[in-house]
């Protein structure tokens, strides 16, 4: 059955791609974004497309006001793990504070369903490695991190005390690949945006971090395509998959594979070179922004 959905965050590079599809199968689709990364032209003209932030209540109070919605999907946040280390005000005041709103909002408004976009990085980092289950040890090592579990924790105790009726959280490692919208972020300082700009334009990869305990020092992340994301998203709408799941192929990459992956495709060595300065390390925001 179509549902009415909010998606916060929908002009992103996760949010529109869920906004497309969604919009295929017949949902009727309304986009929330403050457009500080999203690029609205990315949706489809039958979306209605609403200029707002969830740091402002009234402005999601506003939306909410005018439509009668089903589900939630809340995909708007801060997402750079470096930048969240250098500002963690910025990020506990947009991810928390803006899902505190939502929450609030989804309360008043009587919506009772929520599916959350969240992060492999609220998990203690494992020595063994991948794969890393639903269970595992939680203690997330930076702000972003964080930041995505206490607002896990908040969709959980909102569904406790029946303030909402549902959720699902999506913990998911690295998004990379496209989903036909051939969405692209100008100042992406993701690996797989990194690697295609060395290799189009002749430019420079450096490789931060040769220490990692792995088979080749460099750092290792699980891959999933975008598409696969889009559809868990769609999945528990159709199904109402309610608890916590992780994403991902459990199988892990280093970067210097993806350097020799993306040599191959290109039929031509890559200009790639060790760095010891401090930049890209491995996250699960590889890919766009959302």
């Amino acid at each position: 059955m179509p549902k009415t959905i909010l998606v916060t965050g929908g002009a992103g590079y996760i949010g529109s791609a869920c906004v497309d599809l969604l919009h295929q199968t017949g949902h009727k689709l309304v986009v929330l974004d403050n457009l500080s990364s999203g690029q609205p032209d990315k949706l489809p003209k039958e979306v209605d497309f609403i200029s707002g932030d969830i740091t402002n209540i009234l402005e999601i109070k506003s939306v909410c006001q005018k439509y009668q919605f089903d589900t939630v999907i809340h995909c708007a946040a801060k997402k750079a793990v470096g930048e969240s280390e250098l500002d963690p005000s910025l990020y506990f005041y947009n991810n928390v504070v803006g899902s505190l709103n939502v929450l609030a909002t989804m309360e008043e408004f009587q919506i009772p369903q929520i599916i959350f976009s969240s992060t492999a990085a609220v998990y203690e980092p494992s020595p063994e490695g991948l794969p890393v289950e639903e269970d595992a040890t939680l203690n997330p090592v930076n702000v972003y991190g964080r930041t995505k579990l206490m607002v896990e924790a908040m969709i959980k105790d909102y569904a406790r005390l029946g303030k909402i009726k549902s959720y699902t959280i999506f913990r998911y490692f690295n998004v990379a690949g496209d989903a036909g919208l051939n969405y692209q972020e100008r100042n992406a300082q993701n690996v797989f945006p990194l690697l295609a700009r060395a290799v189009t334009t002749e430019g420079e990869f450096l490789i931060f971090g040769t220490d990692f305990d792995t088979p080749d020092g460099t750092g290792v992340s699980d891959y999933m395509h975008l598409l696969d994301l889009v559809e868990a998203h769609s999945l528990a709408l159709e199904k109402e998959i309610n608890g916590v799941f992780n994403l991902g192929t459990g199988k892990g990459y280093s970067v210097r594979e993806l350097v020799e992956a993306f040599s191959k495709v290109a039929g031509k060595d890559m200009n790639a070179r060790e760095s010891c300065q401090e930049a890209w390390r491995p996250s699960d925001t590889d890919g766009g922004c959302f």
